[in-house]
């Protein structure tokens, strides 16, 4: 299955009717070879913030970075929320159109010189990783068989003890609460964990800041679901980024759970 990206997700919502598909565009709106170059950069834009979430803290930075975009192709935010607008109505041609944006995308990754180390976990900036290991979208409904989204890694030699992960994706559309747990194991038998509960559409972010004097020996977690009879939960742009150990804010993983095999649960105080 082709992953189209945040702006696909979005046009599904907005659609109120599908009419007959139209291959020519009225005034105003964009060609399908610019939409599509377009919403490649829009994508390239928010993998942008993903990747460098603590210099893009607020909305005003990310409206800098968007607007940035729409700059560089000479379109203004009323020019792209009415081509938005209209191949959301004719969703054959913007299925099309999303299409030749990942064909863009894959087409500048392959470009990229292979890892010599022939591992493709990562993929680093900096001191910071994407680590997130499956699909960034996904669409639940009440007859999706599995409710949970499940992921394990285990190390490699870029871990680091102190290592600080992130989880965080963006719900659409959901009426019920979305739970998500992001866990790590360490050697000794002690686990650690901090997990969160999003009751409304938009951001979930979840941080584990791993022990600085313990060796991890996997980061593992979930997102839960439990979608009402007719409901359609659209979860994207998940991440799951690494960062060094940062002294400002080691002190905050004394607030994560922790267990210890064969000892009762309590909190790491």
């Amino acid at each position: 299955m082709k992953h189209h990206g945040p702006l696909y997700l979005l046009s599904i919502l907005i659609v109120a009717t599908v009419a007959s598909s139209c291959s020519k565009t009225p005034g105003g709106v964009l060609e399908p070879e610019e939409m599509a170059s377009l919403i490649a950069d829009v994508y390239r834009g928010e993998a942008v913030i993903e990747f460098n979430h603590a210099s893009y803290y607020n909305d005003s930075l990310k409206k800098v970075v968007k607007q940035s975009v729409l700059t560089a192709h000479g379109v203004n935010q009323e020019e792209f929320d009415s081509s938005l607008s209209w191949y959301g109505h004719h969703i054959g041609d913007y299925i099309r159109i999303c299409d030749r944006a990942v064909e863009i995308l894959e087409a500048e990754a392959k470009a990229i010189p292979d890892d010599p180390t022939g591992s493709n976990q990562m993929v680093v900036a900096g001191d910071s990783a994407q680590v997130w290991p499956l699909s960034r979208y996904y669409l639940i409904t009440s007859n999706t068989p599995g409710r949970h989204v499940i992921f394990n890694l285990t190390p490699d030699e870029t871990w680091e003890h102190g290592d600080e992960y992130q989880l965080a994706f963006k719900i659409i559309n959901s009426r019920t609460p979305v739970r998500s747990l992001l866990a790590t194991s360490y050697e000794d038998g002690r686990t650690e964990y901090t997990s969160h509960e999003q009751n409304e559409d938009g951001w979930s972010r979840s941080t584990l800041r791993l022990d600085s004097t313990r060796t991890s020996k996997s980061i593992y977690g979930f997102i839960e679901f439990n979608p009402a009879d007719g409901e359609n939960i659209y979860v994207d742009s998940i991440s799951l980024i690494r960062t060094r150990l940062n002294p400002a804010t080691y002190r905050n993983r004394y607030r994560q759970n922790t267990f210890d095999y064969g000892k009762k649960s309590d909190n790491d105080h």
